[in-house]
């Protein structure tokens, strides 16, 4: 059973949404006939790169003219479904920057079946060190520390590989009708939007088990269950 995963780097949510889907999926008897493709999705193509990132406080009072007191209340209510995931939320410190290379750095580990742990470096290096993950060293380190060859890493970055492929995505997600992120597509029947709670995972990923096994040539998505998650203008719910 194919599941697809649009997400972007500078998502708080998407960081979430993973972990919450990697503990369903140890819940999931049938884990291993899951084929798992991560999906590129940009909230703000604008954003500068190569390391020239700014506060992502600063952003959200820029781009969605948040008050301080509704960015510390985000923040907070982040802060309490990290530590529900097990994990410590370092947002009011970290970086909004491009997300473009560090999406192609993952098309790239891809091709050596890197490309989860690519991401998982990339998320928590922007989630819980907020380091700028469009800075070049940053990339180079996570890439290498995965597998990746340091001269391989940098053709690419100094290349438009990839750029045609994220496009793809995004016009894909587009054509689905989805805008926000994180989404997981399971067999193209069912999508879970958000952070949604680990046993709505587990529910959802043993529906969508259960149609595969039995499923027709539709190609329509029967539900969607949506929590937190962050919209195609790259303003993120409070």
């Amino acid at each position: 059973m194919k599941v697809e995963v649009w997400t972007d780097i500078m998502c708080p949510y998407c960081y979430i949404g993973k972990i919450h889907y990697e503990k369903a999926l140890q819940q999931f008897e049938h884990a291993g006939e899951v084929e798992l493709e991560w999906k590129a999705y940009q909230l703000n193509p604008d954003l500068p790169d190569k390391g020239n990132g700014y506060l992502l406080s600063e952003y959200f009072a820029k781009n969605a003219g948040y008050t301080e007191e509704k960015i510390n209340s985000m923040f907070e209510g982040v802060n309490m479904l990290a530590g529900q995931a097990g994990v410590v939320s370092n947002l009011p410190n970290a970086i909004a920057a491009n997300t473009r290379d560090a999406h192609r750095l993952i098309k790239l580990a891809a091709k050596i079946g890197m490309d989860t742990a690519v991401l998982a470096k990339l998320t928590k290096a922007y989630f819980e060190e907020a380091k700028d993950y469009s800075d070049w060293d940053l990339l180079t380190s996570i890439g290498t520390d995965s597998g990746l060859k340091e001269d391989e890493i940098i053709r690419m970055l100094k290349s438009d590989d990839y750029l045609y492929e994220i496009k793809q995505d995004m016009q894909e997600a587009a054509n689905l009708g989805f805008d926000t992120v994180p989404t997981f597509l399971m067999d193209r029947r069912q999508a879970i939007v958000g952070s949604e709670p680990v046993d709505l995972f587990v529910k959802v990923l043993n529906k969508a088990y259960g149609n595969w096994k039995k499923r027709t040539e539709e190609e329509n998505i029967e539900e969607i269950s949506k929590g937190k998650s962050c919209s195609s203008d790259g303003i993120c719910e409070i």
